[in-house]
């Protein structure tokens, strides 16, 4: 359910409203910091139905937003509410994401794919895919694949999620994709932006499918960003050990950051825990993640001495050097649209373990 909110949340013009309780309501609500509405149902709704509780909260909400999406939670869901009959003549999208349907990647596609986005056949931009308020680097994502998409000579067209709520009507053929978590968008996805290799891969099938598409930009600029980094590591391996590493949080950031750990560092990635159900690419040890008991015992069988991860995992190893990767992240001030994809999101990853491991205060 809140990853059918946070999405929804995203779009300039579109109301959202919560079809539940009031503590349904308060968590995203708390977390994203937007204005959503709430049925605010009771005991007595549960049973009796809140259809005019629905009917209400979307009134109250219309006069804001050219459209509404109304989000429905575990009890009316199991309930089996009629909610199309009782909101059939308000312009209303419904999207049935209740939380045992599975993780906010379940929500976040199924608030998509009920918005029914429209490819625009003679749209000449390209799209940018698997952004969600809820990944922390999602700002930072979607900054950073506009600058390479100007920069190969492409114009960034619309992205799921986010943007003016007419732009679902006018999605891209093609996209490049953020946080492949998260990608639900329609068109045909030319790669994600995870790491440098993964950037050359994705601009030169860009370029394959779209002859105004120049890659040769971004790829000297990938050259840049490589001898940076493998400059870098290289001081900090002259005076310390590579690291050995636990990471935690989506299998394709999990994934894609251990690969460029062992490239420029030589790290023993230890253990992959993957919340998402995406086993993430590779030879490592990857386990479950989605319990605090797993994440544990990952943690005491690895004995890393360097965490990328949430809140979590920092707080079961206080001591060891940690790196954001995954939400909550808790106790820290994040103002800046911070990347993980792209070049930018590569060097600032690099920069953040080395400044880690190297026990240098975060700016």
């Amino acid at each position: 359910m809140v990853g059918a909110v946070a999405a929804l949340s995203s779009y300039e013009g579109l109301g959202v409203v919560v079809h539940g309780s009031s503590g349904c309501w308060f968590y995203p609500s708390s977390l994203l910091r937007v204005d959503i509405g709430c049925t605010d149902l009771s005991s007595e709704d549960a049973i009796l139905g809140g259809e005019a509780r629905v009917r209400a909260a979307v009134r109250e909400v219309l006069p804001r937003h050219r459209r509404v999406a109304v989000v429905n939670t575990c009890v009316p869901a199991i309930a089996g509410e009629d909610l199309a009959g009782a909101l059939h003549d308000l312009p209303v999208v419904i999207v049935d994401a209740p939380g045992f349907l599975g993780g906010t990647w379940t929500g976040h596609e199924r608030a998509i794919h009920a918005l029914k986005p429209g490819l625009d056949a003679g749209s000449t931009g390209v799209g940018i895919d698997g952004l969600n308020p809820l990944d922390p680097f999602a700002r930072g994502n979607l900054h950073e694949c506009e600058r390479l998409l100007r920069l190969a000579g492409a114009t960034p067209g619309p992205r799921f999620a986010g943007g003016r709520v007419e732009s679902i009507e006018e999605a891209s053929p093609l996209t490049v994709v953020a946080n492949p978590a998260y990608a639900a968008g329609p068109g045909m996805r030319a790669g994600d932006l995870l790491g440098l290799d993964r950037v050359r891969e994705t601009f030169a099938r860009l370029a394959a499918l779209d002859d105004r598409v120049d890659p040769g930009p971004v790829e000297t600029e990938c050259d840049v960003a490589d001898e940076r980094c493998v400059r870098a590591c290289d001081k900090f391996l002259s005076r310390h050990d590579p690291p050995r590493a636990a990471l935690f949080g989506e299998g394709a950031y999990v994934g894609a950051v251990a690969l460029l750990l062992e490239r420029y560092l030589g790290a023993d990635c230890a253990v992959l825990g993957y919340r998402d159900g995406v086993n993430p690419p590779g030879r490592w040890n990857a386990v479950r993640a989605d319990d605090l008991r797993r994440v544990e015992d990952a943690l005491v069988a690895a004995e890393p001495d360097l965490v990328l991860g949430s809140s979590f995992e920092q707080r079961l190893r206080p001591s060891t050097p940690f790196v954001p990767l995954a939400p909550p992240i808790r106790g820290r001030w994040r103002l800046a649209a911070a990347p993980l994809a792209g070049i930018e999101g590569t060097l600032g990853l690099i920069e953040a373990v080395l400044n880690a491991c190297a026990g240098v205060a975060a700016p």
